[in-house]
């Protein structure tokens, strides 16, 4: 028994999609690993309540050197509700990775502080 082949006159239409199944094989590589070095990411470190009406926020954000980054950061109480909300400017700087404290001011007390995103400035 022959092994399976193609109906006749279809084979130009296999040989099509396997070369642009491997052409956008390769686009996809290509996409993901040009822009690793650009990505933003952010990581919380930490948050103090330090009154009814204040909270810090310690976070660590990833990005390129030279770029300008802008984080939203957000206080919220115990059912999760925003609280309180400030932006942060974020300069570009000598290292990729660095710390940043910010302050932000609430309506009530709040009962956690979290980076919301970060977007090139």
């Amino acid at each position: 028994m022959a092994g399976w082949r193609p109906t006749p006159g279809t084979g130009k239409w296999w040989v099509l999609g396997i070369v642009f199944g491997l052409a956008f094989t390769a686009w996809a590589t290509w996409q993901e690993y040009s822009v690793s070095d650009q990505k933003i990411s952010v990581r919380d470190i930490g948050y103090t309540v330090v009154d009814d009406r204040t909270v810090t926020l310690n976070f660590e954000v990833t990005k390129p050197a030279d770029g300008t980054v802008v984080c939203t950061v957000q206080a919220q109480d115990l059912h999760k509700n925003v609280v309180g909300s400030t932006t942060v400017p974020i300069p570009p700087a000598a290292t990729r990775t660095n710390t940043y404290t910010a302050t932000i001011r609430t309506t009530t007390l709040a009962f956690a502080a979290l980076t919301h995103d970060c977007v090139r400035g």
